[in-house]
């Protein structure tokens, strides 16, 4: 479980970069307006934790199975890579990983929301 619980802790850290880094000489800034100029709407996905983690987690899952699959990393290649299929192991840690990138960014957007009110009332 721990593993499931460092993967998760790793999807959100780079979807978060991805989403609100600026990076080295404003590089992410830089891609993030590349991609939005390039593929238009799709190019938004970059702006959303919950449609950024979910394709950082299929890229992860699809590296993991090709590339390392005596080693899973990914949470239903950790609980059930020898029941599952491929496609039905990759779309579900999508849909896991998103959820809880989703629900970490939701708690931290509260607590933020918090802190403001607090420091607003003193």
């Amino acid at each position: 479980m721990i593993n499931i619980f460092i993967y998760i802790l790793f999807a959100y850290g780079l979807s978060n970069l991805l989403v609100f880094g600026m990076g080295p000489y404003d590089l992410l800034d830089w891609i993030r307006n590349t991609a939005k100029k390039v593929f238009g709407k799709l190019g938004n996905m970059l702006d959303c934790m919950m449609c950024t983690s979910f394709n950082i987690a299929w890229v992860a899952s699809l590296l993991n199975l090709l590339l390392i699959p005596t080693l899973p990393m990914t949470p239903m290649l950790i609980l059930y890579s020898t029941i599952l299929p491929w496609y039905v192991i990759i779309f579900c840690d999508a849909c896991i990983t998103s959820g809880a990138v989703w629900l970490i960014n939701t708690l931290q957007e509260a607590l933020e929301r918090v802190n403001t009110y607090e420091q607003g009332n003193e």
